[in-house]
């Protein structure tokens, strides 16, 4: 891959943000809205929405995953290092309501559900590792669970506010409930190219992980290779939204409309 689409190059086309406008790795993937008018609504017109249903539930099972995780490699670094006993000794539903109690909710079933199903995961990676190898415990947590954490880091040589990315071992990671989409895969070149502005560090893979909860908690990973197409789209969004907030002008309504939309009512029914 050619050096010009390293995040570093962030001083040079074509990564070099057009436009004094900064943008969000999810103001340039997110939205159903095919014109973008929620983005112009938002950031042009300065209108604020509650977030959906669906978004709220999507960043609740998206915390619960990730609490999981912790909650499990702590445990396991701990001591506890049988599988049946990492079943036996995690709580699910205190992570659940953890997670729930810190965004002011109630903690919802489907939470509850998939970090049981992380635990008993983990559990037969657990007995694996063992099977092979010594039972120390840092060893086997460093085998048995993935470590996920927030990566943090300043998006503003390219144009994008502080980004908050998933890290996996050295890969970005997007967790996402729900089925896989193809946009989905632009968020990791976005945190790719800021990781790399960053840090001055090549990126190039990363892993879209995607729940869902129809007849029980599937859970699905894709590795996905951060190339020069995928950035290239990723940095031809980013300059076609900055243009649409620089220029101020309405992008009219989207044909097709999601009234589960928090900014529907603006676009139809009086609201602005």
């Amino acid at each position: 891959m050619g050096e010009e689409l390293r995040g570093w190059r962030w001083g040079e086309p074509p990564v070099q943000p057009p436009l004094g406008v900064r943008l969000s790795v999810s103001d340039i993937v997110g939205g159903g809205c095919e014109t973008r008018r929620d983005l112009y609504l938002r950031r042009v017109v300065g209108v604020r929405a509650e977030p959906s249903n669906g978004m709220k539930f999507g960043a609740y099972i998206h915390k619960v995953f990730r609490s999981s995780l912790t909650a499990l490699r702590r445990m396991i670094e701990g001591g506890v290092v049988r599988g049946w006993e990492v079943v036996a000794n995690f709580d699910a539903e205190a992570v659940a309501k953890e997670v729930a109690s810190a965004a002011g909710a109630e903690a919802d079933p489907r939470g509850v559900e998939l970090a049981r199903y992380l635990a008993v995961q983990v559990a037969a990676k657990v007995d694996e590792v063992v099977s092979r190898s010594s039972a120390d415990p840092l060893s086997v947590a460093a085998r048995a669970v993935p470590l996920l954490a927030e990566y943090v880091v300043d998006g503003r040589p390219l144009g994008l506010t502080l980004v908050r990315a998933d890290a996996l071992y050295h890969n970005v990671v997007e967790v996402k409930v729900g089925a896989y989409s193809d946009r989905h895969a632009l968020a990791l070149a976005g945190y790719a190219l800021a990781v790399e502005a960053d840090e001055a560090v090549p990126v190039d893979a990363g892993l879209l992980v995607h729940i869902s909860f129809n007849g029980g908690v599937k859970l699905r990973a894709y590795p996905v290779a951060i190339g020069e197409g995928l950035r290239r789209e990723f940095l031809e969004e980013r300059n076609r939204l900055m243009e649409l907030i620089a220029s101020g002008s309405d992008p009219g309504l989207s044909p097709k409309c999601d009234d589960k939309c928090p900014l529907w009512r603006h676009c139809h029914g009086g609201g602005g």
